[in-house]
């Protein structure tokens, strides 16, 4: 049985978010009891066969296969956070100087003279030395830190990564914030795709209560609960 053109369209405009309700609102339909009709034309055999094979022309057209949908998961999976933000300790500035008193760049020194001047203050004693390295690992022997160093935070430059996790970044008050890809997702997708997890979805009234299905209309239920309904239906019926 060929699909009519607004079914066509439904079968189009529900690939694009799987939103039933507003995909049969978007093909032109009425949306006087939307939901209750949309969930009739999923039960449809020729309507799911053909969002079936709309959604296997479009992940064909992207070149979206599930080998390569797994090979995603998989590597968000197992990527490496650390190459991306990582926590460094570096030297404070004691660790190095001589006598573990404060060391020094030659410009900031030079700067700290010139501010002693204008103010009418006396010049830094500059014996700590110059040539303060801010990468410089910590000295386990400096009194000041404890060999601790400093902690902070460092992130990579983000043009000559290619990571998984990465998922952009973000100027915020606190300084820039790296977005990363939720590797625990991509393990328990891994896992439900594999057969290693089992999911139980229940369907409930308000409240949390027992739904009233002699009372019930589609209208009431979210797209997730009518997905749910449905994927039970058919497990029932190839039972």
């Amino acid at each position: 049985m060929s699909l009519t053109p607004k079914q066509r369209r439904f079968v189009n405009e529900y690939c694009v978010d799987e939103n039933a309700t507003q995909a049969y609102i978007r093909a032109g339909y009425s949306q006087d009891g939307a939901g209750q009709s949309a969930y009739n034309l999923l039960k449809k055999s020729e309507i799911a066969g053909a969002i079936k094979e709309r959604m296997e022309e479009l992940a064909v057209a992207a070149s979206i296969t599930p080998e390569w949908v797994v090979g995603q998961w998989a590597k968000i999976a197992t990527a490496n956070p650390s190459a991306l933000v990582s926590v460094r300790r570096t030297n404070c500035r004691h660790c190095h100087g001589f006598g573990h008193q404060y060391q020094w760049t030659e410009a900031e020194y030079s700067k700290a003279v010139d501010v002693a001047c204008d103010t009418g203050k006396d010049a830094p004693d500059g014996m700590g030395g110059f040539g303060f390295d801010p990468n410089a690992a910590p000295n386990k022997d400096c009194p000041e830190c404890g060999g601790q160093g400093i902690a902070d935070v460092h992130v990579a430059d983000t043009r000559k990564t290619r990571s998984p996790l990465y998922a952009g970044a973000e100027r915020t008050r606190n300084g820039i914030k790296v977005n990363m890809r939720d590797q625990d997702a991509a393990v328990s997708n891994l896992a439900r795709y594999l057969g290693m997890m089992v999911d139980r979805k229940e369907i409930s009234g308000p409240g949390g209560g027992p739904v009233a299905l002699a009372h019930l209309s589609a209208d009431d239920l979210s797209d997730d609960q009518l997905a749910a309904i449905l994927k039970a239906d058919d497990a029932t019926d190839e039972a």
